[in-house]
């Protein structure tokens, strides 16, 4: 079957086909009377042009090439077939009736050729060749297009692996997504139920803060008031104990000096425990204020050591004092200074089981003033050296006290621009307190302040008193009868009336320059007293001074407001009695003098140790 090059069109591929090459028409009719039989089509061209065009559009198993052809001889072409890729490798079969030399047959095997036959061709061995080359295409194609299949199988199924392990790990993503959404949908619920028990707890906890602060206010009104309350009934029995000391000086007995001397320091001091007991906030908040001056601190130690001799001789302890020669001056309240001595006495005396021996020492150097205390009592565990100036810590309990004494002492230190420490070495081994203060003066200054501050009595305290009416209004019999004892010895006319009622009756029938007037009344209070006796007698109502344990701030100012001139604060001194009486019955315009107007005047305590 010979097939034309225009039907080359129309050729399939697919279909294994033989190019035959030759310039001559008859060696083309024999080829394909050779061939034919083969079953295979055959393409016949007579030129090398026309083959290269061939072997461009279609596959070939076998090219059976002539060598002598005009223009592009066997040989170029099969040059030029080599070096296309697809076609590098096409058998190619020569055949020449000429050049049957050795070096002609070497040189087409070197262009590629399987083989080199000679014309006239044998038709079986030629046909027997061509048949080889074209099985062996076919099972190369046929391979090929199994490797293909095979290929295109493969990739098949992995493609289909892919897909599977695509919706697999789809399917997976999303049923985590979905454990995730749910799992965070119940993490969410847990906690919309977690905050809302938190806002209920929340909302239960202010409702129950409200009811705390609503008790602690009324407790704190309630502990403000008990503490007043408190304080007036401590100051009534110390009232006549001051009057009483007041008697004692009026007696000229050397050997009566020093005893009410003593009593006068306890009664003052007791006076400041109560002050500080009136406001305990401000005692436990470090707000308690100082009354400032120059003092030697060698004199507060004094009066600190005064303080505390009672409970050291009770417990049967010595106490050994060393202090200086020279003055050691300091500014600060030496009320409070001797108190913290005090303080720190009375706390070696108090944890010392047995008779012992408490040394106390004052000394100074480069600007410091330094007390120290030393005990060899039962000392101090280590657990409790850094707490031992908390606010009711004690390190023995049934020993007396509240815990507040080195509470306060420390508070009162510091605000002395100072430092107190406490060492000890353990349990059975003693303890040492040590305070340092910044000293202040020369002690030249502070020997003469010494010597003024030293000075008895005032001037005002040294003039003899006008005898003076006086009413005296007071509930309180053991103060009444003291305060007129007192008054009646110093040459004054007393009369005496044991209600609020009768006071206003006694001052409004008796014409009299003072009167004095107790606040806490049975009946009607001094402040309506004093009311009273402003709208009744107007300006002949004597000189109205307010008698009262009721010592706050706004106390005084109610008595103020009341028509009261003066408001003394229980137990009065008679030093300061004796000042304010002074002061009523001087002629106007005298230094001190009060003509009855509206001077009001709140008379402050002693500030001696």
């Amino acid at each position: 079957m010979r097939t034309q090059p225009s039907e080359r069109a129309t050729a399939r591929e697919s279909v294994t086909s033989i190019l035959v090459v030759d310039d001559e028409p008859a060696n083309l009719v024999a080829m394909e009377a050779v061939l034919g039989e083969l079953g295979h089509p055959l393409v016949q061209v007579q030129s090398g042009e026309a083959a290269l065009k061939e072997l461009l559009q279609r596959e070939f198993a076998l090219v059976i090439l002539d060598v002598h052809m005009p223009d592009l001889d066997g040989f170029e072409t099969a040059r030029l077939i080599r070096q296309r890729p697809r076609t590098e490798h096409l058998p190619i079969i020569f055949a020449t009736a000429y050049d049957q030399t050795d070096a002609r047959v070497l040189e087409g095997y070197d262009l590629g050729a399987v083989d080199f036959m000679f014309k006239p061709l044998q038709p079986a061995v030629l046909r027997a060749k061509a048949h080889v080359f074209v099985q062996l295409h076919e099972r190369t194609s046929q391979i090929a297009r199994q490797a293909a299949e095979l290929r295109q199988h493969e990739r098949r199924e992995a493609e289909q692996r892919l897909a599977r392990e695509r919706e697999r790990w789809e399917r997976e993503a999303l049923e985590r997504k979905m454990v995730e959404q749910r799992e965070a949908a119940e993490a969410m619920a847990a906690r919309a139920d977690e905050l809302a028990r938190t806002v209920a707890e929340r909302a239960a906890a202010q409702r129950e803060l409200k009811r705390i602060n609503a008790r602690l206010a009324e407790s704190d009104r309630r502990k403000d008031q008990f503490l007043a309350t408190l304080a007036h009934e401590l100051r009534n029995p110390l009232a006549p104990l001051s009057f009483a000391v007041g008697l004692l000086q009026e007696r000229d007995d050397p050997e009566l000096t020093e005893v009410y001397e003593r009593i006068e320091r306890q009664l003052r001091h007791i006076e400041r425990l109560v002050d500080d007991l009136l406001d305990v906030s401000r005692v436990t908040s470090g707000k308690i204020e100082l009354r400032r001056a120059r003092c030697e601190l060698g004199d507060v130690v004094r009066a600190g050591v005064e303080l505390s001799r009672a409970p050291i001789e009770a417990g049967g302890h010595e106490l050994e004092v060393t202090l200086p020669d020279e003055p050691v001056p300091i500014e600060g309240d030496a009320v409070r200074l001797a108190q913290v001595v005090s303080n720190l006495l009375n706390n070696a005396a108090r944890y010392s089981d047995g008779p012992g021996t408490v040394r106390l020492a004052l000394l100074h150097d480069a600007g410091i003033a330094e007390i120290v205390v030393q005990d060899d009592g039962r000392g101090i565990a280590p657990t409790m050296v850094d707490s031992i100036f908390d606010a009711f810590v004690q390190e023995k309990v049934g020993q007396g006290g509240l815990g507040l004494g080195l509470h306060l002492a420390k508070q009162l230190v510091e605000l002395h621009e100072g430092r107190i420490s406490a060492y000890s070495e353990g349990i059975g081994e003693g303890s040492t307190f040590r305070i340092e203060l910044p000293l202040a003066l020369d002690p030249t200054e502070v020997s003469s302040e010494r010597r003024r501050r030293r000075t008895p009595v005032s001037p005002v305290e040294l003039a003899p008193l006008r005898p003076l009416r006086i009413s005296l209004i007071e509930d309180q019999d053991d103060i009444r009868e003291m305060m007129g004892l007192l008054l009646t010895r110093w040459g004054h006319l007393v009369e005496d009336a044991a209600t609020g009622e009768a006071g206003v009756a006694l001052v409004q029938e008796w014409s009299c320059d003072v009167a004095m007037v107790d606040i806490g009344l049975p009946d009607i209070d001094g402040y309506e007293v004093a009311r009273r006796l402003r709208a009744s007698l107007g300006a002949r109502c004597p000189t109205l001074i307010a008698v009262t344990g009721w010592g706050q701030e706004s106390h005084r100012r109610q008595a103020i407001e009341a028509g009261f001139d003066r408001h003394l604060v229980k137990p009065v001194s008679p030093r300061d009695l004796r000042r304010v009486l002074s002061e009523s019955s001087a002629p106007a315009g005298d230094a001190g003098g009060n003509d009855g107007g509206d001077e009001h005047v709140q008379v402050e305590q002693d500030q001696e140790p």
